[in-house]
């Protein structure tokens, strides 16, 4: 978040430096004060903070030149040409290199004493985010309200002018304007969809088809044409005509059962078959004779 002034203080002037808060937002100027700070370490969450505010505004007192966080803090604001705003609580003058920069004294400071040097710093903070005459609209008291309508009107840009005129319309019960970021979220949109028109009337933003006449009340789906309903039964019917050609294919070359003189002519398959070896009539088989026959006498097992 960026912020128009980075408050540094030391715990001990914790005080005064709520006053000086409460007077810069009573301004609308966006101050970073972490007012419930113990510790004196400045870390990187505090150092990205200061880097993101406009000014950096250094209370110095006794108490502040002997804080490290105080001394860090305004070393970062050291840092960045145009940044460092100071601020002195008491006669204490800081260590180099803050002594020889200029230092707005604002000693004896309460709710309701304004030193000359507060208003002179304001008016340098001021400067620094464009403003102006911030001066003369803290000089304004509760019954110069006259005063106040003519410096807002001469101001019509400034914070104070933009608060003043949202809470008429809030009184009034009017919904605030869109801020110019939203108007340019909403611009671009805009031109998103326009850009994206696919050409049927319709516009498609992230998936979803939008009408582009919105408003429009929406119309029951037109019936099918003559020709789309051709090609459905089209299709239809040259899948049934491929169907059929299967058939009769598988008709024409189907299998014949294998009749005897068929099988004549086929070899003998089994699973364990064996061609027997043929010989002459009343001969026997030399491998036979050699293996299983054995010469030996003749027995004549006929008689009984």
């Amino acid at each position: 978040m960026a912020y128009d002034v980075f408050l540094v203080s030391a715990n001990e002037d914790r005080d005064t430096a709520k006053l000086i808060a409460r007077r810069l937002r009573a301004l609308k100027l966006k101050v970073w004060f972490n007012q419930k700070q113990v510790d004196e370490t400045f870390d990187a969450k505090d150092a990205r903070n200061a880097t993101n505010s406009t000014s950096m505004l250094v209370l110095w007192s006794e108490n502040a030149v002997k804080s490290d966080w105080v001394r860090a803090a305004a070393s970062v604001g050291h840092s960045r040409p145009g940044t460092l705003v100071q601020i002195a609580l008491d006669k204490t003058i800081p260590y180099e290199p803050f002594r020889t920069a200029k230092r707005f004294s604002i000693a004896g400071m309460t709710s309701r004493k304004t030193p000359e040097g507060f208003y002179q710093a304001i008016e340098v903070l001021g400067s620094r985010d464009g403003r102006s005459d911030l001066r003369e609209w803290m000089g304004f008291g509760s019954k110069d309200e006259d005063e106040r309508a003519d410096w807002l009107a001469e101001h019509p840009s400034d914070p104070l002018a933009l608060h003043a005129k949202a809470q008429r319309e809030k009184d009034l019960g009017m919904k605030p304007a869109p801020a110019p970021a939203a108007q340019s979220a909403a611009a671009l949109a805009a031109a998103s969809l326009k850009g994206a028109s696919n050409g049927n009337g319709h516009r498609s933003v992230a998936g979803v088809t939008i009408a582009a006449a919105a408003a429009r009340p929406s119309v029951a789906p037109a019936p099918a044409t003559d020709a789309e309903t051709g090609i459905g039964w089209g299709t239809m019917g040259a899948i049934c005509l491929a169907i059929l050609a299967m058939l009769v294919l598988a008709w024409f070359f189907r299998s014949q059962p294998i009749g005897p003189g068929m099988r004549a002519t086929l070899p003998a398959v089994g699973n364990d078959v064996k061609v027997a070896a043929t010989c002459p009539s009343g001969q026997v088989p030399r491998s036979l004779m050699n293996e299983v026959l054995q010469p030996g006498p003749i027995i004549n097992d006929t008689s009984e």
